[in-house]
């Protein structure tokens, strides 16, 4: 089969979960005999070239198709982020040239989910992947402006305002579509039409898919059907993490933070967890702390951590040191403040034989089982964590008791896939 992955960005410039499972499920299809294609937004949206550029950059030997568009064609900014009708000629340049039997979503941010319906009247299957809340939420993570939960846009899209796009408060909504202009009644029009239009759309695709029922569940919560979802649990590339022979638990106890510093991600609540105890133990976080949209956050995080010895920033890593980084530590610490799905670092962590520390929040508590495969604590609590840290390393059997298992592979979700992409 002919099959085209469309994404918001891509190796080797992005390299976060969805990319990574972008990549793996095309190396699965190619692995599988099919044909892949990768088509992918281009980050830099600022350049001096045509004000829309489609040009091919391979990856791994997979077929990388870039588009890649200037901001200013479209200012109206809300409406830019999830319809974005300008590209959609360019789409069917790319449906045209591929010709693919089956189109997998897997995030549309900033090209538009109006590419369903495009892809749709190509007379291919589509298929959705849902990766986290953009569908629903202007900021994808449901998380307000001021760090709490959010359960999906309030008083139909007006409560979006205050957190999302402050500047619109007391504007009057155009009336009609949402135009491009960025005059506030059109950006607020845009922003109050967001969760309908983006729902209509994904109601379109033959098959929507999510890795976590708690991820499936909140969609249902929002009006779309719970019948249309079917949830398929994020699989691991084969050979992703090799477990190595180490002797766990070692003293002092090695804690582990991976992935994107954030504040979402709340590596602040680990560092704060560990400088108020006296429990023996490290904590070595693994991510780029010189991320330009996070400056302010990562140096408060770098100031909380005062100098602290025991506390390290050890810098991204790339796949291939992904074993060496995870036979490094014994536990991995995950302290997300927004509905995490299916982290690939809690995945790893397993495949490497890693008891993993969690927040009690959205898909982390489905996969990790408190006292089973890791612990779980309160989220957004750095005394919750100190706590768990402490009874991992005072409570006598207890690390011994944890068991994590393997994931399955990355082969068994693309087998659940293509009688999707087949109509089967």
């Amino acid at each position: 089969m002919r099959l085209l992955y469309v994404v918001h960005q891509f190796f080797p410039d992005c390299r976060s979960g969805t990319e990574q499972y972008c990549l793996a499920l095309a190396r699965a299809a190619r692995a599988a005999g099919h044909e892949p294609t990768v088509l992918s937004l281009h980050w830099d949206h600022d350049r001096d070239w045509p004000a829309i550029r489609l040009f091919e950059q391979p990856y791994d030997g997979l077929r990388v198709l870039r588009l890649n568009h200037w901001r200013r064609i479209n200012a109206n900014d809300v409406l830019r982020d999830y319809q974005n009708r300008h590209l959609d000629g360019w789409f069917r340049a790319v449906l045209d040239d591929v010709r693919p039997d089956a189109v997998h979503f897997l995030h549309l941010r900033q090209l538009g989910s109006q590419l369903i319906d495009v892809a749709k009247a190509a007379g291919a299957r589509t298929v959705v992947n849902l990766m986290d809340f953009w569908f629903l939420c202007p900021r994808f993570t449901l998380l307000r402006g001021d760090g709490s939960l959010c359960d999906g846009p309030p008083d139909g899209g007006l409560g979006c305002v205050r957190c999302n796009c402050p500047e619109l408060a007391g504007a009057e909504a155009a009336a009609g579509a949402p135009t491009l202009t960025d005059d506030p009644p059109a950006r607020l029009r845009a922003l109050l039409d967001r969760k309908d239009a983006n729902l209509r759309a994904l109601a379109l695709a033959d098959a929507v898919v999510a890795p976590s029922r708690f991820l499936a569940g909140m969609f249902a919560r929002n009006g779309f059907p719970a019948d249309r979802v079917a949830v398929v649990p994020y699989g691991l590339p084969a050979g992703r993490v090799a477990p190595r022979p180490v002797a766990r638990p070692r003293t002092p106890l090695r804690l582990g933070f991976c992935g994107v510093l954030s504040p979402w991600k709340a590596p602040h609540v680990a560092v704060a967890a560990v400088r108020a105890t006296e429990a023996p133990v490290t904590l070595t976080l693994h991510g780029n702390a010189d991320e330009p949209m996070f400056a302010d956050y990562n140096a408060g995080v770098r100031a909380a951590a005062g100098g602290d010895p025991r506390i390290a920033f050890a810098g991204p890593y790339g796949e291939e040191q992904a074993s060496d980084v995870f036979a490094g530590m014994d536990a991995l610490v995950v302290p997300s403040t927004w509905y995490e799905n299916t982290p690939f670092v809690v995945l790893e962590a397993f495949a490497a034989g890693v008891p993993v520390i969690a927040s009690d929040l959205g898909g982390l508590s489905e996969i990790v089982r408190d006292g089973g495969n890791g612990l779980l604590f309160r989220a957004g609590d750095p005394d919750a964590l100190r706590a768990a840290i402490e009874r991992l390393c005072g409570e006598p059997g207890l690390y011994d008791r944890l068991r994590p298992t393997p994931p399955h592979g990355i082969d068994a979700d693309f087998a659940r896939f293509l009688p999707l992409y087949r109509g089967g």
